[in-house]
């Protein structure tokens, strides 16, 4: 599961600027004895916090659709929201516009125009549409602030130029 779950996030970080995840009720879930077991197997939590943090290193973001955001029950094309859909009903279908598609392809819209909604969204996972710093090479990177010499203890404050030299 760990090794799926990481080649599933870097995929997903390195090929979408922004990632919609659903703050689920992973408890209240928990609560149907067919899905429990499923659920529990899944490590939701850590495909979330695996998402965060290698989006960020990508240059892309995680969006996080509010727990009560009806992302299936509403109809993406007239914004009507249902008041019960069972999960047993795979076909959204909506009462008012009459519009028919898959379930979850209408909550994919949903939670796509909910990150339109939301803002500015990054148009790969490299983070390519932004503007980067150039950085001058043989800079002070290669060198840490608490360890500038051989190990005798050579030692310079952290506040020291790194183009100055202690010998």
């Amino acid at each position: 599961r760990a090794d799926g779950l990481h080649k599933l996030t870097t995929t997903l970080a390195a090929t979408y600027g922004t990632v919609v995840v659903e703050d689920l009720n992973i408890k209240a879930m928990m609560a149907n004895r067919r899905l429990a077991r499923h659920i529990a197997d899944a490590g939701w939590a850590t495909l979330r916090r695996q998402l965060e943090y290698k989006t960020a290193w990508h240059g892309g973001r995680v969006v996080v659709a509010d727990r009560w955001f009806a992302s299936s029950k509403t109809c993406s094309s007239c914004g009507a929201v249902r008041p019960k859909l069972p999960l047993r009903v795979r076909t959204y279908t909506c009462q008012h516009c009459g519009l028919s598609l898959d379930r979850d392809l209408n909550a994919a819209l949903n939670l796509q125009q909910y990150v339109a909604r939301s803002g500015r969204q990054t148009l790969n996972g490299r983070g390519a549409d932004r503007k980067t710093t150039p950085v001058v090479a043989g800079g002070c990177e290669a060198i840490t602030p608490h360890h500038f010499g051989g190990s005798d203890g050579d030692r310079r404050p952290a506040t020291a130029d790194c183009n100055t030299s202690t010998r």
